[in-house]
């Protein structure tokens, strides 16, 4: 899969996307929701994994942003955040395809939804 990750710590944006490379997908990193809203002006992309509170442009306005004004309105988008409460959780506007994952989840429980998401979005054959 194609997976735009997004997150201000630097730190977390490596380390992850580094597990999503070791796991098989290309990933494309964003800074914050601006340089995201900005790759998407070039690149598909099959999967979008947001941090929520950033600069410049936070999860919530570029998962807004996505939804309304490109042609990845159906691409899953996973929030992430280092906050996990009931305000937050409430930002998964469309539980089909919006998720939400505290970054204290283990990483393997991501690449489950990661790995059904991919399975999902195969064509069937038969």
């Amino acid at each position: 899969m194609k997976i735009l990750l997004v997150d201000d710590e630097r730190g977390f944006l490596n380390a992850m996307g580094d597990v999503l490379r070791l796991n098989g997908h290309e990933v494309i990193c964003a800074e914050n929701g601006k340089q995201a809203r900005e790759s998407l002006e070039f690149d598909n992309v099959d999967l979008i994994v947001s941090d929520v509170f950033m600069p410049t442009l936070d999860g919530v306005r570029f998962h807004d942003y996505v939804r309304e004004f490109t042609d990845a309105q159906d691409v899953p988008f996973i929030f992430m955040s280092g906050y996990d409460d009931e305000q937050t959780r409430n930002l998964v506007v469309d539980p089909a395809i919006d998720f939400f994952f505290s970054k204290t989840t283990p990483v393997e429980k991501i690449l489950a939804l990661i790995e059904t998401l991919r399975t999902a979005k195969q064509p069937k054959t038969g």
